[in-house]
Order: structure tokens, then C-alpha cells, then sequence
């Protein structure tokens, strides 16, 4: 298997300034912005904020090529400086917009004044209101809602460009300014056009990469680049693709009244405050290591559970209780060992031990031999005492005999297949002998228990629970159980395969034996997805993260086939997602493509900063939308997902299709980590 070498690359990094007033206009120079609010002009430096002036509200500013400041107010022009405001001129008339090209010019309303002499000539007057100017060279053109305004001639007059008597379509602009070859790029409510200044206009339907959404503010890069704002969030066109940043993770709010480049640095300015989208130069490994280190710093909660922090992400916050308290740490766990595996750090082991013993916990927990428990909670935690014994849905806790905890009971599949899962990574990659012993008793007493009760997990009341049915007859002929069949029937397989692997005892491979002869559980296996619209993710997850575990050790080809079999059916039907985490188990066990170079892009999209935001992704035109998951109950869905960092956060990227959506909090590393990590466990990337 060829190993795909990943260098270094630009990552993006967010950095966020809430502003309370509403954002006119900027100007951005080395280091520095300038905003004009309805509550006075400010500035941003060294990352503050701060007001310059609060009794005159500008409405437009402009940092000149000879660095003076100049903003306009009303009727007037001013230069800022250390000292405020001082007036430069009085037009007489709203100042509309300025802009320099080596010469100062200020629009007003009705006429274009240029900067000579240390005065200000009028240059012409307008023919149509003046709204925005835009310079290149000898190009000089203002726009307003309706049309466009050339000045040409030795005279210098004003040429007016009206959709009904041009090829100008039919368009309300908002926003004009040159690209670097003298295209006029028009924003308009209709998306962007490239106007080629003779009578050639350019849409999307024309140039694909072009945003049909409303256009408010356009800036050009040194390099060509274009940035604009919309009312989906920023747009970045660079290197013939666009980019979407949208809210609110790139902006505050969806829609965009203001972008700007500095540099390498993009600025977004919506209702709520700033964005400043940064590159800083990084490997995928530098990647893994911020993902560590933080989730180490701020997610472990007591023993050592790691599922997603609420709210604030700050010294001394801890992941809160959730009902896969298990699943989720084991498969933070999983990434973990995989981690130690290749690089043998003794910081990363002795983080996976803790996980490992935590998960023992959960085994010993609920005073039942072989029962684990979802969770634990103790008496100094917010919710200690609550809903003991009510029994409600995810919410059946229960005291210890000596009173010191709280467990939570109705476990499901999804514990045990991190349980098995997780514990079978420590065991062969990590433990020592004694810890093998100890992980080894906890399985063997989990899948005793599984055995002695026909295929389920009991509870406290020795009643099945919801979700834990690995039952032959019930799995093959109750039809209740139909979308489970063969996902169930993958993680018994997988449990027994695991546990006869730890402890040699004949027993547990007779019944992985009987249930593959007799009851066709390797068949059920090899087709264990089923077409459900892209709705069931969390059977998508348990379905791979067994395969991980099973596969890693069924050496029997004959066996291996059938496993594969499912494995390469399920693959197929997910591959449209692009995660890294299906197509990395999948490329590691089949050795076939997985399009590596796009898992790879998506690793770096994936999201550097551990925040989750509420993202608003609707508002994009020309969205393609999928019915299918209607059948199943579900909302349309798109018919291709969009980039990691511009969806919805999901945890190990399983709602790969939602549009809007996301709850404010933070996650932990795990999803980036696993994926990475399984790239480089299976030779995939280096």
C-alpha cells in the first residue's frame, strides 16, 4: 500500500471580536482596522477594541496609499489621527464613498471630487445618484441600485449603463470594485457578475464558481483572490474554486455587510462583531497534538470520562454526563492506542491508561456481574440525586449499596460496542500483563452475562433492556428487529471474537461457531447496511467501529470475506460523505481506493477550534436537495455535503448532511483524532 506523504499546510484558525453597534464600513491597514458604527468610529489594534470617536457617526473610511486616514460624515470629509477628527472638506452634500488610486477622490450623491493641490476639484457631476465608487487606472466607475456610471472621454463626462438599453442584465447592485486586470466585478442582489467592461456580463450561470447569492462588499487580493459578503456568509474565490465561510462559525450572523483582506488574513464583519479568519502554517500531526492537549486540558471528568463540554470551555470545565458515556471515551480510548501504537509516546499511554481504568469503572459499577453501566455521577455533581428510579428513557439512575455513586442503567449496544471495541485496541496495543488480566476478567465477565441470558443485557430488574439484543431467534424472525439483523448480528461476532481472542476459552468461539452455522450471523453480517436515506448514523459508527475490532483480528480468509463483504457494501453507500473514518478502515482492510487525497482535505477542514457553532447554510442558492430520507421520517437532505469546517458539527462527522443546525458547547478531540490517527495506524498517510 502506497503511503500518501502530507506536508505542511495553511490551517484556518478563527479568532472572534463581538461588537455591539452596527458596522457601516471599514478600513483595514497594517495591523489596524477602522469601523465606522452607528455608535462612533473604532478601531481594532492588538486585538481591542476601541472608540475614537462616539460624537460624529461616520459612515464611510478609507486608509489612503500615503496612510492618512480619512472618513466620511455627513457633508464632510475628515482625517483621523492620534488626535480625532479634523476637517479636511465640506462637499456640501452626503459623503457616499472614497477611495485612492495615488489621488484622494470622495463621491457625494451627485458628484465625483478628486484631491489636488490640497484641495478638492469637482470632477464631474453625476448623472444618477452616486452610491459606491470603484478605480483602475483611468477607470472610473460609480454605481447605484438601478445602473453604472463610466467616465470617459477628454472631458471626463459620465456614460450611463441601464439594463433595457445595454447587455447589462436585468440586476439591483449593491456593491461594485475592479479585479487586478480591470474587470468590474458587480455585486448585485441577484449573485456576482464580472462586468468586462465593454459588454460582456458574467454570472453564475456563465462562470460556475461565481455566488449566486446576494452580494453587500467585495475586496480583491494582491494574488487576484476575491472575497465577497453575502447574505450566506463570506465567499473566497481563489485558484478558479470558491470557498463559503458561513455563520456562524466565519461570521457572526449569515448576512455579510463587509469582508476584507489584510494580508493572508480574511475579515468578516456581520451583526454581532468581527471574524478574523487566519492560516498558520501546521502538520496534520501538529493538528493531533492541539486536539490532545486541549482535550486533555479540558474535557476529563471524574475517573476520566471524556464526552462534550456545554458550556464555557475554561480551566476547571468538564465534559458533562451523557448516555454514551461509554462509547464515547472508549472511542477517544481507540484513538489513543492507535496513537501509542505508532509513535510509542509514554505522555499518550499514560492518557490511554486513564481512559482504560475509567471504562473499568462503568464495568463494576452497577453490582451486577457482566452489566456495565452508561454513566456515573458522584455527590458533588450538579445532577447528583435526580431521577433516581424513575425509569424515564436515558434517565434510569440508581444509588451503589454503599452510596458513594450513581450509575446509570438501560445500556444499549452502543456501550458494548465501544466497550469491546476500545478495551481489545488497549489490550493488544498498550497493556501490560497485569492489565491485560484485568481487562481481560471484565470482558469475560460482560460476554458471560450476554450468554447466560440468551443473547441480552439484563438490568437491575433482570430485564432485557431497550437496545441490547443479540438474540438469534429475535434478530432472524422477529421483524421488529429488522434494521438490527445484521448490525447486531456484526457486533456479536465481534464480541465473542474478542473475547475468545483474551482468554483462549473454547466456549466463547463454539458459540461464535454455532452462531455462524446455524443461524447464519456471518451472512447477516455481510450485508448489515441497509438504505435508510443516510438517516441512521449512529448504526453507520457501530457498524465500522466493529469492523475495526473484528478484523484486526478473524485471520480465517473464508471468514474475513464475508466481514469484508459488508465492510465494502457499506463503504459504497457512504463514500459520498467523504469521511475519513469509514474510508480509512476501508482502504486499511481491502487495500482498495479510497480517494485519499480527498480524506486528506478533509482532515484539514475539519474545524480547529473545539467550539461548536449554530450554522446557517440554507440561505445558499442553487442547493440540491434529496427526498429520499422522507420515507424514513426524516427531512430532505442535500445531495452532496458540504465541506467539514462550513457543516454543522457532528461528532466523528456522522450528520455529514445537514444544513442548518448545531448546539453552542465545545467537543473534544475525538473525531479528529481517530480519523488521524487510523490514517496513520493503516500506512494510509505519514
Amino acid at each position: 500500500m502506497d503511503t500518501l506523504k502530507t506536508g505542511k499546510y495553511p490551517q484556518r484558525v478563527v479568532e472572534r471580536y463581538p461588537v455591539e453597534a452596527k458596522v457601516l464600513s471599514l478600513a483595514i491597514g497594517e495591523g489596524v482596522i477602522y469601523l465606522c458604527t452607528d455608535q462612533g468610529l473604532m478601531k481594532l489594534s492588538d486585538d481591542k477594541i476601541s472608540t475614537l470617536s462616539s460624537d460624529l457617526i461616520f459612515t464611510s473610511v478609507h486608509i489612503c496609499a500615503d496612510g492618512r486616514v480619512v472618513a466620511g460624515c455627513e457633508s464632510k470629509a475628515y482625517l483621523i489621527g492620534d488626535k480625532g477628527a479634523q476637517l479636511l472638506y465640506d462637499f456640501g452634500e452626503q459623503v457616499a464613498d472614497i477611495k485612492d488610486n495615488g489621488s484622494l477622490y470622495v463621491l457625494t450623491g451627485n458628484a465625483l471630487y478628486v484631491e489636488r493641490d490640497g484641495g478638492f476639484y469637482n470632477l464631474a457631476r453625476c448623472e444618477q445618484k452616486g452610491e459606491c465608487l470603484a478605480l483602475f487606472g483611468e477607470r472610473v466607475c460609480v454605481s447605484n441600485s438601478r445602473c453604472l456610471q463610466r467616465m470617459e472621454g477628454k472631458r471626463r463626462t459620465w456614460r450611463c449603463i441601464f439594463p433595457h438599453h445595454s447587455t447589462m442584465p436585468e440586476i439591483e447592485i449593491n456593491t461594485i470594485a475592479f479585479d487586478k486586470i480591470g474587470n468590474l466585478l458587480v455585486g448585485a442582489k441577484e449573485g456576482l457578475y464580472i462586468y468586462d467592461y465593454k459588454s460582456g456580463w458574467y454570472s453564475h450561470k456563465e462562470i460556475s464558481v461565481l455566488p449566486q447569492e446576494s452580494i453587500y462588499s467585495i475586496d480583491v487580493a494582491e494574488d487576484g483572490a476575491i472575497l465577497v459578503g453575502t447574505d450566506a456568509g463570506a465567499v473566497l474565490i481563489r485558484n478558479g474554486l470558491s470557498k463559503y465561510f458561513p455563520a456562524t462559525r466565519y461570521a457572526y450572523s449569515p448576512l455579510v455587510t463587509n469582508v476584507a483582506f489584510n494580508g493572508n488574513d480574511i475579515y468578516t464583519i456581520s451583526e454581532g462583531g468581527i471574524v478574523k479568519i487566519s492560516q498558520v502554517e501546521m502538520t496534520l500531526y501538529d493538528k493531533a497534538v492541539h486536539f490532545f492537549e486541549n482535550t486533555e486540558k479540558y474535557f476529563p471528568r471524574k475517573d476520566g470520562f471524556i464526552t462534550g463540554v456545554h458550556g464555557e470551555l475554561k480551566e476547571g470545565s468538564f465534559s458533562s454526563i451523557s448516555d454514551n458515556d461509554g462509547l464515547w471515551t472508549q472511542m477517544y480510548l481507540g484513538a489513543l492506542c492507535l496513537w501509542y501504537d505508532k509513535t510509542k509516546d509514554e505522555k499518550i499511554l499514560k492518557a490511554a491508561r486513564r481512559y482504560k481504568d475509567a471504562m473499568l469503572v462503568l464495568t463494576r459499577a452497577p453490582e451486577i456481574k457482566g452489566f456495565t453501566a452508561r454513566a456515573v455521577r458522584y455527590p458533588d455533581e450538579e445532577t447528583w440525586g435526580q431521577g433516581l428510579e424513575t425509569l424515564e428513557i436515558n434517565n434510569e439512575w440508581h444509588r451503589s449499596s454503599d452510596g458513594t455513586y450513581e450509575w446509570l442503567g438501560e445500556t444499549s449496544s452502543d456501550e458494548m460496542t465501544g466497550h469491546y471495541a476500545g478495551f481489545s485496541l488497549y489490550y493488544d496495543l498498550c497493556a501490560n500483563e497485569e492489565e491485560k488480566a484485568e481487562i481481560r476478567q471484565a470482558v469475560c465477565d460482560i460476554t458471560d452475562h450476554i450468554m447466560e441470558h440468551n443473547g441480552y443485557l439484563h438490568d437491575w430488574d433482570d430485564k432485557p433492556t431497550t437496545w441490547a439484543c443479540w438474540n438469534e431467534d429475535a434478530l432472524n424472525n422477529d421483524s421488529m428487529w429488522t434494521w438490527e439483523t445484521g448490525i447486531n448480528s456484526l457486533e456479536y461476532l465481534t464480541f465473542l471474537k474478542v473475547t475468545h481472542h483474551m482468554s483462549g476459552d473454547e466456549k466463547y468461539l463454539n458459540k461464535y461457531n454455532e452462531l455462524i452455522k446455524d443461524h447464519h450471523f456471518l451472512i447477516n453480517a455481510a450485508y448489515h447496511k441497509k438504505a435508510d436515506g443516510h438517516t441512521c448514523h449512529i448504526d453507520d459508527n457501530l457498524a465500522m467501529f466493529n469492523t475495526l475490532a473484528y478484523l484486526r483480528l478473524e485471520k480465517d480468509p473464508a471468514i474475513r470475506q464475508y466481514i469484508m463483504m459488508g465492510l465494502a457494501s457499506h463503504y459504497d453507500y457512504e463514500k459520498i460523505e467523504g469521511n475519513p473514518y469509514f474510508a480509512f478502515i476501508y482502504k486499511g482492510f481491502t487495500g482498495a481506493p479510497c480517494d485519499v487525497d480527498t480524506m486528506v482535505k478533509n482532515l484539514k477542514d475539519h474545524p480547529y477550534e473545539l467550539e461548536n457553532f449554530f450554522m446557517y447554510n440554507s440561505m445558499r442558492r442553487g442547493l440540491e436537495y434529496d427526498d429520499e430520507p422522507v420515507y424514513w421520517g426524516e427531512k430532505p437532505r442535500i445531495k452532496t455535503p458540504f465541506a467539514w469546517d462550513e457543516r454543522p458539527y457532528s461528532k466523528l462527522g456522522l450528520r455529514a448532511f445537514t444544513v442548518d443546525g448545531g448546539r453552542k458547547g465545545h467537543e473534544s478531540g475525538l473525531t479528529y483524532l481517530l480519523m488521524y490517527w487510523l490514517g496513520r495506524y493503516f500506512d494510509i498517510i505519514e
